[in-house]
């Protein structure tokens, strides 16, 4: 069974203040991070919060952009609410992942959007 996540800011206070003060939001999936059950993600202290597999960081956007899941570090999938794909770029391998997650995004019906006008 899969558990909703909540719909978080990448600044952790939750859009309800951003609509409040009638600002805009634009979440993001962070496709080489790993989350909790609760939808937050795995604090980078922890081993396994960053993840470097191409092949798997690839699979997962594709699954991401298409089902809207993402697999919790438990194991469970989790619904997760986005409007943009993340790749972090401090890791050595993140130019090779970006290609992979832009390849793995194209070869899905899921098309890209300005979020301007």
């Amino acid at each position: 069974m899969r558990r909703p996540a909540p719909h978080w800011s990448r600044f952790g206070g939750g859009t309800t203040s951003c609509r409040v003060a009638r600002l805009r939001t634009i979440t993001e999936a962070l496709v080489d991070r790993a989350y909790n059950p609760n939808g937050t993600l795995v604090s980078r202290q922890l081993r396994g919060a960053v993840l470097h597999d191409v092949a798997e960081i690839a699979a997962r956007t594709v699954r991401i952009v298409t089902e809207r899941i993402v697999t919790d570090l438990d194991g469970r999938d989790i619904d997760i609410c986005f409007d943009s794909l993340c790749v972090y770029g401090d890791t050595p391998q993140a130019v090779k992942i970006a290609a992979a997650v832009r390849h793995a995004r194209e070869a899905t019906s899921v098309s890209i959007v300005s979020f301007v006008g």
